[in-house]
């Protein structure tokens, strides 16, 4: 349905009665609604998300590998996966960090196409990654240049800042640290969802660590938050 939609469009600046646009202006507002703080952690579900680009600047870089999870009292219920075509050449320095080359993309969907499936995909949940408010960055970034809308302002929950509150570590730890920490294989690491599976699992492990006193969403987020503002 929402590939038949996208494909009537040639037009980058989309006019109000577009039903794709609409359907996007929608799917952010659901992102960003905040009711999901008052909701209890176990009774939530979540969204981790993970992305590969083209690189690490928010200005010029793309997207072309997104992989997300949904998370239903601690177990895996959906599971989401898309390649994108870039507009640029990847770079050699990030073929070398993820192994992805232009060839692997030459059939793929452009990034437009595949946003509001994920967007779709995501719904209501409570967005969850490693370094997360660089995905959310990137995904807003590309959603903004698209449609002109985005999700800067959506409920997100770190697995670092969590790992640090539930071990009152003060270090800002790598995934890495985190998946051997916790005896976490991850298949396919650098791939978004290889990425995300395992973090999904952190995450979950991460969870039972945490003190009783977090009880709803909110409560975690304003630990959290507690925590940024320290490092800022």
């Amino acid at each position: 349905m929402l590939k038949s939609i996208f494909k009537e469009f040639t037009s980058k600046k989309r006019e109000m009665n577009d039903p794709l646009l609409a359907y996007v202006i929608d799917a952010c507002a659901t992102i960003e609604n905040h009711s999901t703080l008052k909701q209890k952690i176990a009774e939530t579900s979540f969204c981790v998300l993970d992305l590969e680009t083209t690189g690490l600047d928010m200005v010029n870089d793309v997207i072309i590998n997104i992989g997300a999870v949904k998370l239903k009292k601690g177990k895996i219920t959906k599971i989401f996966e898309a390649y994108t075509k870039p507009p640029i050449p990847i770079p050699p320095k990030s073929t070398e960090f993820h192994g992805m080359v232009d060839s692997m993309f030459v059939d793929k969907p452009v990034v437009g196409e595949v946003l509001p499936e994920l967007l779709q995909f995501v719904g209501d949940s409570v967005i969850v990654g490693h370094h997360i408010n660089f995905d959310i960055r990137m995904l807003h970034r590309h959603l903004k240049e698209l449609y002109d809308v985005g999700i800067a302002n959506a409920v997100w929950l770190d697995t670092m800042f969590l790992y640090q509150m539930a071990h009152e570590d003060q270090l800002h730890q790598p995934l890495d640290h985190l998946l051997e920490y916790y005896c976490v294989q991850c298949d396919q690491r650098h791939t978004a969802l290889g990425d995300v599976v395992a973090t999904a699992k952190v995450f979950v492990k991460i969870m039972k660590e945490l003190p009783a006193s977090y009880k709803t969403i909110k409560d975690l987020s304003r630990s959290q938050n507690k925590m940024r503002r320290k490092d800022s």
